[in-house]
């Protein structure tokens, strides 16, 4: 039975999302002039200031993230993360319970947002053209280099696109030529919950926890003898296992 309870709910609901970008919106402002400037100084102190804006956008929204498996990661080492996509909330998510230095490879329409996607290119994300196979190849060619040459770990959304149910998708294999080509190990990552924080096509935010889950991490001498297929198929199984657990 419904009752005015549930149109205040509602309208609380509305109003917290209008707060929720707004304040984005500005935190994206005001931090985008300190990133440019810090990079100028050193990308990985730009890093830090893109990780403060993520907890403040968690913040904000009233999410908090728990962590699971973090004891598997050496902070010596640099990895190849593939992660499942729940949400627009998935990058703080990752940025939040991270504690490596990391760059993200995001589809190029990301980087056409203004702010957020000037901010992305000033840390040293790396955008990728899904329907230019040449510039794809580029992209994976400069993700390996910028692993080797600054020293971060790479996070890669292999299904391309978000969950619209939770539940994970089919795996893009194009995603581990990379994954291969890094040598460097490869860590399967679960983001669960996220999509109950911010529901597709949703005009609310529904403050709560999300887990990041770290599975286990493939050695280098185990992918070398994977082919895409295999690595993949490997990946989502682990991937799968973590958000249905």
């Amino acid at each position: 039975m419904k009752t005015n309870d549930s149109i205040f709910t509602r309208v609380f609901r509305s109003l917290h999302m209008t707060v929720f970008v707004a304040a984005v919106v500005t935190l994206t402002v005001v931090y985008i002039p300190i990133v440019f400037l810090t990079v100028l100084i050193s990308r990985k102190l730009a890093r830090k200031f893109a990780r403060v804006w993520s907890r403040h956008v968690l913040a904000i929204g009233g999410v908090s993230v728990k962590v699971v498996g973090s004891d598997k990661l050496d902070d010596k080492e640099r990895y190849v993360f593939m992660s499942n996509h729940q949400s627009a909330l998935d990058i703080p998510i990752i940025y939040v319970g991270l504690s490596e230095q990391i760059s993200f490879i995001a589809k190029k329409e990301l980087f056409m947002i203004p702010f957020f996607g000037w901010g992305m290119w000033a840390v040293g994300h790396i955008s990728i053209d899904r329907q230019n196979a040449r510039k794809a190849h580029a992209s994976i060619a400069k993700a390996v280099q910028s692993l080797n040459k600054e020293n971060v770990s790479l996070i890669l959304f292999p299904e391309g696109t978000r969950s619209k149910d939770g539940k994970v998708l089919e795996f893009k294999t194009a995603s581990f030529t990379l994954a291969l080509q890094a040598g460097v190990k490869l860590v399967p990552v679960a983001i669960k919950g996220a999509i109950d924080r911010l529901p597709p096509k949703s005009s609310r935010i529904v403050p709560g926890e999300v887990e990041l889950v770290v599975g286990d991490p493939i050695p280098v001498d185990e992918l070398k003898g994977m082919n895409k297929g295999e690595v993949c198929g490997r990946v989502r199984e682990a991937i799968v296992a973590m958000v249905e657990g």
